[in-house]
């Protein structure tokens, strides 16, 4: 089998670990959407380097993709690429590294090489992401393929397109997204003929080889996610989707928050909450996600329950802590002291005149509360002065980097 992963710092890093990880009959490839900038500087020998504490190791035999543009002849391909040319080739396994905002689109080129039975990896916290995704690019259940989410706490910077260094270790938890066919990846989770306490995620649940007739169907989709829980050095976990959800919101909280602080005050994460000023403000934003997430949780709620003809209802479930406003504020000062000497990622876009992820962040946010009617103030200030920024594009004279 074939693991794609998308060219980035992260993407980078992703596919060193996957080549030290898997036999090596399986193979790696890093898909270069860039190649104006990559294709002049890779070496032919398929080597990624990865670089941590000072100490520099070597992954080989990882190749180079270097997808054709539309009206692009075959024969302009990279000396890195492999011999064969893959560009029309089935994807099977593919982890998307890029940005949310450019995921659409960097999908969209590589659309015809996806199919039911690829596995999509969204390496990203981009929540919303996906819901975009099969709205736009596979509106159909039956032909969409299998999707993962996954949130990466990990930080990297590239030296050069196949050198990456790994300059903050962190972890990942992914989720598989519910089956649209009707397969049930947590069967376990809910089996009486297993004690709750053995009750762990299982492989066979995706796809068993013994007695499976559509296992080639969900085979992708089984080993991506065998792959991704060997990934022992990069601390990988795979979790419930309804355990994954709060997880992914309180990671895109802690981002989202960090990146308004960033772009207003202009300081490296370590600072960003040094005066009493610019604590209340993340307290203030913190306090309107978190009626946002209420907004949502019990609306929702109230919909499965009207739906619940009959039947004895329990206890109303409450907001999971984790989403409680002192979890969410825990969360960010200690994000804040791991990541003290970096800078948010919204900031290092602002000064480069890039596009910001506001559409994935702070204003996805902001769209939940709006949509159950929750006052977002503070946020939607926020939002609104990030944009007037982004829209003047790269500055003279901003902030001193």
């Amino acid at each position: 089998m074939r693991f794609h992963v998308l060219h980035s710092p992260l993407g980078t890093l992703l596919a060193y670990h996957l080549r030290q990880t898997l036999p090596s009959k399986h193979a790696v490839s890093l898909v270069c959407t860039r190649k104006d900038v990559v294709q002049k500087q890779i070496s032919p020998n398929s080597v990624v380097r990865l670089e941590h504490s000072g100490v520099i190791m070597s992954a080989r035999n990882v190749d180079f993709e270097f997808p054709r543009s539309s009206g692009e002849e075959s024969s302009e391909t990279s000396t890195a690429a492999p011999a064969e040319d893959q560009d029309s080739k089935p994807i099977e396994s593919l982890i998307v590294t890029v940005p949310p905002t450019y995921t659409r689109s960097t999908l969209n080129s590589l659309i015809h090489r996806l199919s039911p039975q690829s596995t999509i990896v969204l390496m990203q916290t981009g929540l919303g992401v996906y819901e975009k995704l099969v709205t736009t690019l596979f509106p159909n259940p039956a032909r969409r393929p299998h999707f993962i989410i996954a949130s990466p706490r990990h930080t990297a910077w590239l030296k050069r397109p196949n050198h990456v260094v790994h300059n903050l270790a962190g972890s990942i938890d992914f989720s598989i997204v519910p089956d649209p066919r009707g397969r049930d990846y947590e069967a376990i989770l809910r089996s009486s003929d297993v004690p709750s306490l053995d009750r762990g995620l299982r492989l066979t649940d995706i796809a068993n080889k013994d007695d499976d007739p559509r296992f080639a169907e969900y085979a992708s989709l089984r080993n991506t996610v065998a792959v991704l829980s060997r990934l022992d050095e990069l601390s990988v976990s795979w979790l419930p989707m309804e355990e994954g959800e709060v997880v992914f919101r309180r990671d895109l909280v802690v981002g989202a928050v960090t990146d308004a602080l960033a772009v207003i005050l202009g300081l490296p994460n370590g600072e960003l909450l040094s005066t009493s000023s610019s604590r209340k403000l993340a307290e203030a934003l913190i306090v309107e996600i978190h009626g946002a997430f209420r907004g949502q949780w019990f609306t929702e709620l109230r919909s499965h329950l009207a739906g619940n003809k009959g039947g004895r209802l329990g206890p109303m479930p409450q907001l999971p802590k984790g989403l409680g406003r002192k979890a969410l504020m825990g969360d960010l000062v200690r994000h804040l002291l791991v990541t003290k000497e970096h800078t948010a990622p919204m900031l290092r876009d602002m000064q480069m005149g890039t596009r910001t992820q506001l559409r994935y962040g702070l204003g996805y946010l902001f769209e939940i509360g709006r949509g159950y009617g929750i006052p977002m103030p503070t946020t939607s200030a926020l939002c609104q002065t990030i944009r007037a920024r982004e829209s003047l594009g790269q500055p003279a004279k901003y902030i001193k980097t």
